[in-house]
């Protein structure tokens, strides 16, 4: 029966760390700048699947045959899209998960689906809209006087789940101790208190306590500006062809293909 050495087995051990150490290396590797070639034709999208890793830097390179709106949902970007040109789309994959694309042709008018005023009273980021948060950040914003009386909604673009209304009182203390300033705190779950009553003149900061970057933004988010749309649209009863029957070229909304992120 062979014998192994204590020099030999040194060296198979020495071994064995490097090809652990390496293998950790690569699997660990850091952010990529990636660019990826994205065609629309006859409202279809090549490739269907775009598949980046956590933390990538992408740019897509978009040809499309009709101008549109190019939106990623959860995300929150969109983009104008010219036909006569390539456009540089890009965002960071900072959120995990399987995420849809859709694209909002032009109408007739030679407005997109999202043109208009369509976001009505939950404009977006018409109030405030804070630089991305990374965990442990803040960001604050004021109440201001004219918005005595409203509701504010308010979300963050990387996780739509975080989201909650600012009740802005009249000014005159009804139904509410006034406060100098409040915060909320968001986690990877929701945002706490999810809703707070205010005075203008408030003071209220937002702390990013979850696990990755976050957003805050004034309105609602574009998922949800949807879903109040299509409640409205069912709640109507016209007795025959409505307003909407007459725009369904520049109202529909066409799921052409998936951003798919994987943690790295």
């Amino acid at each position: 029966m062979s014998v192994i050495k204590p020099k030999h087995i040194s060296k198979l051990i020495a071994v064995t760390l490097f090809a652990m150490v390496f293998a950790i290396a690569c699997a660990s590797s850091d952010p990529e700048e990636l660019v990826i070639p994205v065609n629309i034709t006859d409202g279809e999208m090549t490739p269907s699947t775009i598949n980046v890793k956590q933390g990538d830097m992408v740019t897509l390179k978009i040809d499309a045959d009709e101008g549109g709106e190019f939106h990623l949902h959860t995300y929150d970007i969109e983009s104008e899209i010219d036909p006569e040109s390539v456009t540089d789309f890009y965002f960071v994959a900072e959120a995990t998960g399987r995420f849809k694309i859709t694209y909002h042709p032009l109408g007739a008018h030679g407005g997109s689906a999202h043109g208009g005023g369509a976001h009505g009273k939950h404009d977006h980021g018409d109030l405030f809209e804070s630089e991305e948060l990374a965990p442990g950040a803040t960001f604050s914003y004021e109440v201001d006087e004219h918005q005595a009386g409203k509701t504010v909604p308010y979300h963050s673009h990387l996780r739509p789940a975080l989201n909650g209304k600012i009740m802005v009182s009249d000014g005159h203390g009804h139904g509410h101790k006034q406060v100098d300033a409040i915060t909320i705190e968001y986690s990877d779950e929701a945002a706490s208190p999810n809703e707070v009553h205010v005075s203008p003149g408030t003071l209220i900061t937002w702390i990013n306590n979850s696990s990755i970057p976050q957003t805050v933004v004034s309105g609602l988010h574009a998922d949800f500006v949807e879903d109040e749309h299509k409640d409205a649209g069912m709640s109507m009863d016209t007795g025959g062809h409505s307003d909407k029957d007459a725009h369904d070229d520049e109202e529909k909304e066409i799921e052409i293909g998936i951003v798919e992120v994987q943690p790295r």
